[in-house]
């Protein structure tokens, strides 16, 4: 009888475990994504305008760069930006070189390929547009809402005259000349722009050498950066300023975004552009207007109107509460965007308003008016002329 009853045990046993095993899922998803979610940067319409996130000078593979187009393309979209210029060098193509030397085995006669780039007579192994027509490839077939601006970066005796990125460009392969003053004329003939990179690459200051001098005076020059990676350039905003030139905040990426700016817990550099709409006319109207602001690691970098005129679209200032016995009034100060901003009130406080948060602010009055005080800040995170930080004087239930 024991004997049995054992018999029976072990088969249900069997009968169970077996079930078990039938249950078992041969593939279980651990996560229901199959990709990162875009990072979305909610920033204020200002004066009617659209505010649209550019990078304007970014490198891939084909350069110096580490990464194809079609993911500079991904990795643009996920990081927020509305707005991108791939601007591989002109002038070298370093790891074109390099392939063609691990492809030489497979030659006939096993020697490397010999390397041409557009400034050398008869060249004709490079299709300089072929990096931006893969990159719209990508967006395309990803179904991204991005404009991708056809672009290149110059160079001629870099340590003298530095480097300038030409964007807006309908053909990237005939703007070669060994002046740099022909080829900037070749790219404004295409309806182009050129902008003056990195100012402080030549001898570490960013004060114009003579060669450079005489391509601004010649009115070669359209915008400038005055930010590139993690580099603020402060006597460049008043050359912006006072010469008219668009300044942007860029990357100059070379390798992945998010090894440089992920571990810092900051968006990458980037350019807010205040347009009308995400069309290549529109944003290269803005560009010529000069409505641009520089993002850098939380810092806002631009002419002092426009960065009133952003903050005060940004923050939502409401007077909350009137007290006549004491002579003060409160104010509660919303952010409605993605951005943290610095408000310094004289040095007495430092308002940390973080991301679609809100403080309370007392302000009493002047001693000398009797006049209730203002909601006046000093924003410490915003740079202007001289390297200055604005003094914006907050609109009240706008």
């Amino acid at each position: 009888m024991k004997k049995s009853l054992l018999i029976l045990a072990f088969a249900g046993l069997c009968f169970t475990t077996a079930a078990a095993q039938e249950n078992i899922p041969h593939v279980f998803r651990t996560n229901a994504e199959d990709y990162n979610r875009r990072t979305e940067i909610i920033l204020p319409q200002v004066k009617g305008y659209n505010i649209y996130k550019g990078d304007f000078h970014i490198h891939t593979m084909y350069s110096d760069g580490r990464i194809t187009p079609a993911g500079r393309v991904a990795e643009a979209w996920f990081d927020g930006l509305d707005v991108i210029a791939i601007t591989d060098h002109y002038e070298g193509y370093r790891n074109v070189q390099k392939f063609f030397k691990v492809a030489a085995p497979y030659n006939a006669d096993g020697k490397p390929t010999k390397y041409m780039s557009a400034f050398k007579a008869g060249a004709a192994m490079l299709d300089f547009n072929a990096i931006h027509e893969e990159a719209v490839e990508m967006r395309d077939k990803a179904g991204y809402e991005m404009l991708i601006i056809k672009g290149c970066e110059m160079a001629r005796n870099a340590h003298i005259l530095g480097h300038f990125n030409c964007l807006f460009l309908k053909d990237i392969n005939p703007l070669y000349d060994k002046e740099l003053s022909v080829a900037f004329d070749k790219v404004h003939e295409q309806g182009g722009l050129v902008v003056h990179n990195h100012p402080a690459y030549v001898r570490g200051t960013t004060e114009k050498s003579k060669e450079q001098a005489a391509l601004y005076d010649a009115g070669k020059i359209d915008g400038i950066e005055v930010s590139n990676s993690l580099s603020f350039y402060p006597p460049i905003v008043r050359r912006s300023v006072e010469e008219n030139l668009f300044m942007l905040g860029c990357t100059d990426a070379h390798g992945q975004t998010m090894r440089k700016y992920g571990p810092l817990g900051v968006y990458r550099t980037m350019t807010f552009i205040l347009a009308k709409e995400l069309t290549e006319a529109a944003i290269k109207d803005a560009l010529l207007k000069r409505r641009t602001i520089a993002y850098s690691a939380g810092y806002l970098i631009g002419e002092e109107k426009w960065l009133t005129e952003f903050l005060n679209a940004a923050i939502d200032c409401r007077l909350i509460k009137v007290d006549e016995k004491s002579g003060t009034r409160r104010f509660q100060i919303t952010n409605t965007t993605s951005l943290t901003y610095r408000l310094n009130n004289g040095g007495k406080f430092v308002h940390e308003l973080e991301p679609f948060q809100a403080v309370t602010v007392t302000l009493g009055k002047d001693k000398e008016t009797g006049k209730y005080l203002a909601p006046t800040f000093t924003v410490d995170n915003m740079w202007h002329i001289d390297y200055q930080h604005p003094t914006i004087t907050l609109e009240i239930d706008k």
